[in-house]
């Protein structure tokens, strides 16, 4: 199983108009995942993820809280293998994500380019007992870019990552990316595809590879939603997958 909250927001972004002027969205949604993680049984996810956002200048900060429900956990929302006497469901609160985005170039030159620097904590709000997470602080520092060709947009992500080790753990602090593209079918309508690949987190695991599919409609001028669609490539991904988000602004 991967993060919603990290795959979902990014590709919101991608699709969004840089502006240089106060707005705050509330975004939420429901995103399935199901896969065998490398095990013989089967573990399904469901993520329930409300997200704040503020823009303001050149600056998105984001917060993300999310209810977590799992049967057969095998690893954690981020791919990383868990500890933990696991019951056959848990649910509850997952690990909580804060972020700060800086719009390094915001396409506002005529070249269609933009640049940004994120940086994001996840805080262990999870129950790692209930394998709902690894009960350690992460920290991510990433680039993104999007570079506009007309109607369609391309896009991409180079990150690393600093786990948090639980006890009797050593984590690898991973490289990750994303590589999409995104085309405008009409004013109020996107669709694009992602592909993910991150660098495994221990000696004995895999390298995390999914792709996505996403449309997105905007409602009117403060409402937008999101589908998409997933499948992994690797027993850090899920098998398959799917969800939707929905956003307000003000």
């Amino acid at each position: 199983m991967r993060t919603a909250c990290v795959t979902l927001p990014g590709l919101l972004a991608f699709l969004a108009t840089p502006i240089l002027a106060e707005e705050f969205t509330v975004s939420t949604g429901v995103d399935y995942s199901r896969g065998r993680y490398g095990t013989p049984t089967t573990s399904e996810t469901w993520y329930v993820p409300v997200i704040a956002k503020y823009e303001t200048g050149p600056m998105i900060y984001k917060l993300t809280i999310p209810y977590l429900r799992i049967t057969n956990p095998s690893v954690g929302p981020d791919g990383e293998p868990l500890s933990g006497d696991c019951g056959s469901i848990e649910s509850g609160l997952g690990d909580t994500v804060a972020s700060a985005d800086f719009a390094l170039l915001d396409g506002s030159r005529g070249d269609g380019l933009m640049v940004d620097l994120i940086g994001k904590v996840k805080l262990p709000t999870a129950n790692e007992d209930h394998c709902l997470g690894t009960g350690k602080t992460d920290y991510s520092a990433q680039i993104d870019l999007v570079q506009t060709f007309g109607v369609i947009s391309g896009f991409a992500t180079l990150g690393w990552k600093k786990f948090g080790d639980p006890a009797d753990s050593d984590f690898r602090d991973p490289i990750f990316t994303s590589l999409g593209l995104v085309s405008r079918l009409a004013p109020a309508t996107s669709v694009g595809a992602v592909y993910d690949w991150r660098q495994k987190v221990s000696s004995d695991g895999d390298e995390t590879q999914e792709f996505t599919l996403f449309l997105t409609q905007r409602l009117s001028p403060t409402w937008k939603v999101q589908l998409y669609a997933l499948k992994g490539f690797s027993d850090s991904s899920p098998d398959s997958g799917g969800g939707l988000l929905l956003s307000h602004s003000f």
